[in-house]
């Protein structure tokens, strides 16, 4: 099963993104989205942050999350907001409803989170009329894999100060296992003058490009191309050759 986001962790999630991005994978969905008309997939739709701007361009988008407090999280915004959502509850890795999605979006690194994600992609595949599209973003623990992070040590991982003045604060442990590519976190997450904290573990797979390539290849699609970093002009042969932040965004067609 594929891991959601609850308690603490659900509610801080978006304000942790927002913090870092100035909605830059939002133009570039955007403009995925107008290459394939019709209705839309958005893996992976959490609380609305990516979907709800797409939404409002007037894109054809449905959701698909696991976490009932996303969910929850979701609905209460969409109502704020006056948007009428259609967001399905399941796992990204088996759910469907007998329906055909003209192209499925996978931001925000999602596909690293699959138990199994060979199968977690054809299933996608699955999903998708004949010649739908996919978009998807990973990205590699640089900063683990080169030491900057220390294993197996409490480090503050992200703050943000909230709407209300409070600051959400998210600490994080991790183990690499080198063999496996894996990356195990462990979360603690916390919101000041609120004792409560919600501890969560997290299972990372990480992918050189290469494995990408072959793993489309396998399921049933064609890369047609890659960028670094959210800019789509950084294409480059080896992403192993160069220096960025580990951000590889693809694009794939159904063969």
């Amino acid at each position: 099963m594929s891991q959601p986001y609850l308690s603490l962790e659900a509610e801080l999630h978006d304000a942790f993104w927002e913090a870092e991005d100035d909605g830059s994978e939002v133009r570039l969905m955007a403009a995925f989205l107008k290459k394939f008309p019709g209705k839309s997939l958005e893996i992976g739709s959490g609380s609305g942050r990516l979907m709800f701007p797409l939404l409002q361009l007037g894109f054809d988008l449905e959701g698909l999350e696991l976490s009932k407090d996303m969910l929850a999280l979701g609905k209460a915004r969409a109502e704020q907001l006056g948007i009428e959502l259609f967001v399905h509850e399941g796992d990204m890795s088996h759910w469907s409803n007998g329906q055909k999605f003209s192209s499925l979006l996978a931001p925000a690194f999602t596909l690293q989170l699959a138990t199994d994600p060979e199968r977690t992609l054809r299933h996608w595949r699955d999903l998708l009329e004949k010649t739908g599209g996919l978009y998807f973003t990973i990205f590699m623990p640089y900063a683990e894999l080169m030491g900057d992070l220390p294993e197996n040590e409490w480090y503050e991982d992200h703050q943000v100060t909230l709407a209300d003045g409070r600051v959400g604060l998210l600490e994080t442990r991790h183990r690499l296992d080198h063999a496996g590519q894996r990356l195990h976190r462990e979360h603690r997450y916390s919101i000041s003058n609120n004792p409560a904290v919600h501890h969560s573990r997290q299972t990372i797979r990480w992918f050189e490009h290469a494995e990408i390539l072959e793993l489309l290849g396998k399921c049933g699609f064609r890369a047609d191309r890659f960028f670094l970093d959210f800019d789509e002009s950084r294409v480059v042969k080896d992403p192993d050759q160069v220096d960025f932040d580990g951000i590889l965004t693809y694009h794939a067609t159904c063969l």
